[in-house]
């Protein structure tokens, strides 16, 4: 029997279903490949349509097709919806993360032979993925022990394991690309839970991803938001719905996070503590009394270390013990500008302390958490502001003995770049705002646009019935909260918000500025 990679599967359902050639490059982005992979996989896909009497047809410039009788196709669907008919194999990648999910879970060693029965491979197949894995493990000062006849086993904390499996979970291994995908529509989707009829070890790995709903969790994580009055970042909150449900389906395996009776009491004293202790009633009221302090603690270690948009409800001062830090990196920034004001602007002041504490926290307390995904292409444009960044850093190390990254620097001119563009005066004699819905909300986005941009210019509010032909021709810039179409904006440019003016809409009007 000729046997297919699930990857060689998924492109063959494509193309199966296409009356037309396919480009490799959108098979590539349908499966989430580069196009070598995909071409990589096209001899093992030749083979197997070989052996059924069907010719895959290449035509330069223009993709691949089938050909094939109707008939034909009829079968070669249903075979490879069948468990029996054909043979699936996983590639080194999927392997490799399918093994580090399962030592990560297990509460048991795992013996060599019973990994290389359940993935359906050799055992030195298996002892050249473990190499790989170690490598990997190393980086999170985790070690394979192995012992004869008594199998294989992880040393590290409960604390240490959850981290891994999050950063795996997350796409962030070296064993790409990721069986897993984390989304805000989605959830939590294993990639392989399809074929877990086909590979025994794919159960296993989809058995735990069924303890928890991902999706469920966001919206619970909500109500920290909403206790505390405050909001993380998109991103943020995404990442936390599944640190606790991760943490949830452990809880349910009886393991626990250890975390030392002096931290614990730290943190009672915070109102953090009291948000995720009714978070933690809320998420499966079944598992409560299995809920431990040191499991508490940890989710108000992942509280304090996710970057917020806005800060909780009371909370006027998140600086703390880095006031002085702070200070001297918003005195760096009024000295390259020579704004007034500018060292006492909130918007700049709390963007930049609610970027960098998380990430002190996240230092302090140990935690792995994603890059913000944020587009900072455009910043190495800016000298002096990428100049005045790698000083910031410095300043930070003399602080803090914390060694920000690139990432991190290109963020700080981001930063940087947006309040010169908040702060900094404009010609706009007229800038339109298109209201349909009545004055409250008119003053409302008029209030946050002076907020966040003081020095735009003249707001004139009108209603979409007021928008004449006159009113366009003097305006500069038309801000809507409703669509316009080209031929009403008469070649003005046209930025679409919401009511809120939310982070985007904040975004794209300093983008446009800028």
């Amino acid at each position: 029997m000729v046997s297919l990679t699930t990857r060689q599967r998924d492109i063959l359902k494509i193309l199966l279903d296409s009356s037309k050639p396919v480009r490799t490059r959108d098979l590539a982005e349908e499966i989430q490949l580069t196009p070598r992979q995909v071409n990589y996989s096209m001899k093992g896909i030749r083979s197997w349509l070989n052996s059924k009497d069907v010719t895959l047809t290449s035509i330069p410039g223009v993709g691949v097709m089938l050909e094939c009788p109707p008939e034909q196709h009829h079968v070669l669907v249903e075979e490879l919806a069948s468990t029996d008919s054909i043979q699936l194999v996983l590639s080194p990648q999927q392997r490799q993360q399918l093994i580090s999910f399962l030592l990560l879970i297990k509460t048991e060693p795992v013996l060599l032979t019973h990994i290389a029965l359940i993935l359906k491979v050799s055992r030195s197949t298996v002892l050249s993925d473990l190499e790989q894995i170690e490598n990997w493990f190393d980086e999170w000062e985790i070690s394979i022990e192995r012992k004869q006849n008594y199998g294989l086993s992880l040393t590290g904390t409960e604390k240490q394991r959850q981290q891994v499996l999050l950063a795996l979970i997350w796409g962030k291994c070296p064993f790409c690309p990721s069986i897993f995908e984390v989304s805000y529509q989605k959830g939590l989707t294993f990639t392989l839970a399809e074929d877990t009829q086909n590979i025994p070890i794919i159960k296993e790995v989809n058995d735990f991803v069924c303890l928890f709903d991902m999706k469920k969790v966001f919206n619970k994580v909500i109500f920290i938001e909403d206790y505390l009055g405050g909001r993380f970042t998109d991103e943020a909150v995404l990442y936390l719905a599944l640190v606790f449900s991760v943490l949830l389906a452990r809880i349910k395996m009886n393991r626990h996070i250890e975390i030392s009776d002096q931290e614990v009491e730290k943190f009672r004293k915070m109102q953090e503590w009291k948000a995720a202790e009714k978070l933690a009633r809320n998420l499966d009221r079944n598992e409560i009394d299995n809920w431990q302090p040191g499991d508490i603690a940890y989710m108000v270690m992942h509280i304090l270390s996710s970057p917020l948009l806005e800060n909780w409800n009371g909370d006027l001062d998140r600086a703390g013990r880095y006031k002085e830090l702070f200070a001297e990196l918003l005195n760096a920034i009024n000295d390259l500008y020579k704004f007034e004001g500018l060292k006492d602007d909130p918007t700049l002041r709390d963007g930049i302390i609610n970027y960098l504490i998380p990430i002190f926290n996240q230092h302090s307390y140990q935690l792995w958490f994603p890059k913000a995904n944020v587009d900072i292409s455009t910043v190495n444009g800016y000298q002096a502001e990428l100049s005045l960044s790698g000083q910031l850093l410095d300043s930070v190390f003399r602080y803090t003995s914390i060694i920000l990254d690139e990432e991190d620097k290109q963020m700080l001119v981001a930063f940087i770049r947006a309040a010169y563009i908040r702060l900094r005066s404009y010609q706009f004699s007229n800038v339109l705002l298109v209201c349909p819905s009545g004055m409250a909300t008119a003053q409302l986005l008029t209030a946050r646009l002076r907020t966040r941009f003081p020095h735009l210019g003249k707001l004139t509010v009108v209603s979409f019935r007021e928008l004449d032909d006159e009113r366009v021709a003097n305006a500069d810039l038309i801000i809507t909260l409703m669509p316009l179409s080209k031929e009403i904006a008469r070649g003005k440019p046209i930025i679409q918000v919401s009511p809120q003016l939310s982070q985007s809409d904040i975004e794209a009007i300093t983008s446009f500025l800028g």
